[in-house]
């Protein structure tokens, strides 16, 4: 077999979230979304920060890179797209169809185009969109052979697949195909509710405040279905006028309207009709998603299950599914939003297409930029702040937390996805049940009804919250045991549950050593955790990103690295040098 190959993945032509990813060796050495670099949210523009980055952190040239894996295919689904938009009952003018076809088939061949001048000796591929997130979901988990579910509001005109995976291979079983869409359907009802499209999580969080008073509707609005795999009451959707995303229309008919009134405005209270509206929704896409993982398993015969794409960041479905004990272990992509795309559009041609076997499987999900020393004083020199050397920064930061104070913490490479996991997070006491307000007023600056994760010591996990097992990726909402509400109030949850991530000394071995030295300082071996960034910006990336971040909110001190940054009188610290 020849040499491994060096492959770049790209996932630039979803309309949102484009990034890249470096595969060196069969390996996956470098993955970041280009927001991160733009700041811009959900950025999907060409990824060229991206690209540079990989290439630098891979330490290869654009003339060594084999391969470039496009996450998108011009030609999936073509018959399907033509057959959709040529039905009299579109709407679309013949303006608008030719628009939408040119956009479909042209965006990724101009996303090719480009990069030709950029790789002069690469050969190009492209990959269909959910074969891309389930490379990303299977290629990257620990397991030789596992059941596949995608599910996202759609990628070229797929919206959902199942497979199953054995070695370096990835066998289609089954997909289902737009309109028939979960994505789409709880993003109608998360504009209905006053929310922006990318803003799901929120009705996630908010369904905790709800009873599922509408339930039953909403098993009448979308059924398990044998061979679509799914299928939903187009009634309630703007069939078929918000096919492109792009273009920023409503998704929801007059049908919602007409049944549970006008539509909330951002600007509007939120009232018991959302809040329920919010959980009968939410809970019928847990038992959807069990009613999919059991058929997949009946399909597959497997025993574990790979998950991803956007409807698999539901923690409240993962876990039901985890919970039903239909597979024994579960993986779910850190990146399952189109994040993701760029390192399954990698792997999809490591091992899909040439065929390579296996070496790699993903421990942890630390794949972006990071900043030396050096860099860090650079930074706060030009800032002209005064800071800290610190001697031992974990214990440091577990000592300000058990004093109550609400810090900045920046640490390695960044996260991949849209999860902080201890490298770009806000850290708090969660023993203090006024931290969870403190923190979305004056420092986070989002709506009251946001919940926080709690990091935890993994060798505690199990003792403190209710079969966790394994979940470093906080991609899992479940139970806590009545002693571990009282104990962590500001970690939980308004009806009970929580998002645990479970912390390991290989993954993360500072941020464990911050949570081990509270764990000694309080007796409670978990850290109130939150994304570093206020609302409407993405994770903070380099270190002048964190320090406009703190000085930009009511944080207490910022810990870069070795280095302890205050807004005022710095704390004395032993062993710290100015």
């Amino acid at each position: 077999m020849a040499a491994t190959p060096v492959i770049l993945g790209l996932g630039a032509a979803t309309g949102h979230d484009s990034g890249a990813a470096l595969l060196v060796d069969g390996r996956l050495v470098a993955a970041v979304e280009e927001e991160r670099l733009s700041r811009r949210k959900h950025d999907p523009d060409f990824p060229r920060r991206s690209i540079d980055y990989c290439l630098k952190a891979g330490q290869v040239s654009q003339r060594d890179v084999d391969y470039v894996a496009l996450g998108s295919h011009p030609s999936a689904g073509w018959w399907r797209r033509l057959a959709f938009l040529a039905h009299p009952g579109t709407g679309f003018n013949l303006w608008r169809k030719t628009r939408f076809l040119r956009s479909e088939y042209l965006h990724p061949l101009m996303v090719e185009q480009e990069c030709r001048g950029l790789f002069p000796r690469a050969r190009f591929v492209f990959v269909e969109h959910h074969l891309a997130h389930a490379a990303s979901a299977f290629y990257c988990s620990p397991f030789d052979e596992a059941a596949i579910l995608t599910t996202d509001g759609r990628g070229e005109w797929s919206t959902g697949v199942m497979a199953k995976g054995a070695g370096p291979r990835i066998t289609k079983i089954a997909e289902a195909f737009f309109p028939q869409s979960l994505g789409f359907l709880y993003t109608a009802f998360t504009q209905y509710l006053g929310f922006h499209t990318h803003d799901e999580y929120k009705v996630m969080g908010l369904s905790s405040y709800g009873h599922p008073e509408y339930l039953d509707l909403f098993r009448r609005i979308v059924r398990f279905h044998p061979t679509k795999l799914f299928q939903v009451d187009l009634s309630w959707l703007r069939h078929p006028s918000y096919a492109p995303v792009s273009w920023g229309e409503r998704y929801y008919s007059a049908k919602v309207e007409q049944t549970f009134g006008p539509a909330r405005r951002p600007d509007e209270p939120v009232t018991a009709l959302h809040k329920n509206l919010a959980k009968s929704l939410q809970v019928r896409f847990e038992e959807i998603g069990v009613e999919l993982a059991s058929d997949l398993q009946s399909r597959t015969g497997s025993r574990h299950l790979a998950m991803a794409g956007g409807v698999c960041l539901n923690g409240l479905m993962n876990y039901a599914i985890k919970a039903s004990g239909v597979f024994d272990r579960l993986f779910v992509q850190p990146a399952s939003n189109d994040g993701g795309i760029s390192v399954g559009a990698a792997f999809h041609v490591q091992h899909q297409v040439l065929g390579h076997p296996r070496t790699f499987d993903m421990r942890h999900a630390y794949w972006g930029p990071s900043f030396s020393e050096t860099e860090i004083r650079r930074e706060l020199d030009i800032c002209r702040l005064p800071y800290l050397r610190l001697d031992n920064a974990p214990k440091t930061a577990a000592g300000l937390l058990a004093s109550g104070h609400v810090i900045g913490w920046f640490q390695g490479r960044a996260e991949l996805g849209p999860r902080a996991l201890g490298n770009r997070s806000i850290l708090a006491d969660p023993r203090d049940p006024k931290n969870k307000d403190l923190v979305n007023a004056r420092i986070k600056f989002r709506e009251e009804f946001r919940p926080f994760a709690p990091s935890v010591l993994a060798e505690q996990a199990d003792r403190l919250f209710d079969k966790v097992g394994e979940s470093p990726y906080m991609l899992l909402i479940c139970p806590v045991r009545p002693e571990t509400a009282q104990a962590v109030p500001a970690v939980i949850h308004v009806d009970g549950p929580t998002r645990p991530q479970t912390v390991t000394a290989e993954a993360n071995p500072r941020y464990h050593a911050l949570i081990e030295e509270f764990y000694r300082l309080t007796g409670v071996p978990v850290v109130l955790n939150t994304s570093f960034n206020v609302k409407g910006e993405p994770i903070v990336n380099s270190p002048s990103d964190a320090i406009r971040c703190f000085f930009g909110t009511g944080l207490d001190y910022l810990i870069l690295g070795d280095f302890l940054v205050g807004k005022g009188s710095l704390p004395n610290v032993a062993g710290a040098a100015s």
